[in-house]
């Protein structure tokens, strides 16, 4: 009895460990073509990872979101994406166009998969629906990732290859009016780098950051004596801190402080629309 209670237990935890299980004897939807836009996500409240995008290929009356089952198996080294199911959302907008399509619309559905739930493989990438099954390349590593789907008539991708934001990066704005105050917003950085923070660069950025081709951060000037420092830096320190010490300087002087974190952290901090602040997860 000890042997079949035990063996029980193992196949429980087998199966809770496994994640998300997809039932392969459920219908699967019929679909004429598939296109796909995908990227690396920072923020928002699935934190970061890789956001998927999935476009009909066929324009109809009628909108419909598409739903899919998706797995990610590490052991295996697959990513499983299926077509389960098309929601009606009801008739299109109508949109006058030169090709005469003015009532038809492209219906699309997303899923999101965690950076944490991938390692630096190659996984097989396989999208199936009821009329056609596509395998195509996943290749995961530190500093991109690659989607190589081989040639067909069902399945395709403008985006090959993608780079996931390094970890650990503060950066942001410093708005005021009045060259007076760049004083104030130059005592702010040097608060910040009192703290552990350095100066630092990305290089050749193919990132979604706002750096300029040699990788800094570009400072702005505008309309009359308005102005926006930028600032890049490694965080070696904690974001609340980076908070607490912008809120003593949008208190004291008139400065508008915006900050970033490639970790998925977001505040905004002024007097005239107060203080708003996102932690990651």
């Amino acid at each position: 009895m000890k042997s079949k209670t035990s063996f029980s237990l193992f196949i429980a935890i087998l199966l809770l460990g496994c994640g998300k299980e997809i039932d392969f004897n459920r219908n699967l939807s019929d679909s004429e073509g598939l296109s796909l836009y995908w990227d690396h996500q920072i923020f928002g409240e699935q934190g970061r990872g890789f956001i998927f995008e999935f476009y009909e290929a066929q324009r109809l009356e009628n909108q419909y979101e598409l739903v899919f089952d998706t797995k990610v198996d590490n052991r295996r080294k697959n990513i499983d994406i299926y077509l389960r199911d098309k929601i009606d959302e009801g008739k299109c907008p109508y949109f006058p166009t030169p090709d005469q399509t003015d009532n038809l619309c492209i219906s699309s559905g997303d899923f999101f998969i965690p950076e944490d739930q991938l390692k630096e493989d190659e996984y097989t990438f396989l999208v199936k629906t009821a009329d056609f099954t596509i395998q195509s390349t996943f290749s995961v590593s530190k500093d991109q990732v690659k989607l190589s789907i081989p040639g067909n008539d069902y399945f395709s991708c403008s985006i090959e290859n993608v780079y996931p934001t390094p970890k650990n990066l503060l950066y942001g704005n410093v708005i005021f009016n009045g060259e007076e105050n760049t004083q104030y917003a130059e005592a702010f950085f040097a608060e910040l780098k009192s703290i552990g923070l350095n100066d630092t660069i990305v290089s050749n950025s193919p990132f979604n950051l706002p750096v300029d081709d040699s990788g800094k951060p570009e400072d702005r000037h505008w309309d009359t004596d308005k102005h926006s420092l930028a600032f890049l830096y490694s965080l070696n320190s904690g974001f609340q801190s980076v908070v607490d010490i912008s809120k003593q300087f949008v208190d004291n002087y008139d400065l508008n402080i915006y900050l970033f974190t490639t970790n998925g952290d977001q505040a905004s901090l002024s007097k005239a629309h107060g203080i708003t602040v996102f932690y990651a997860k």
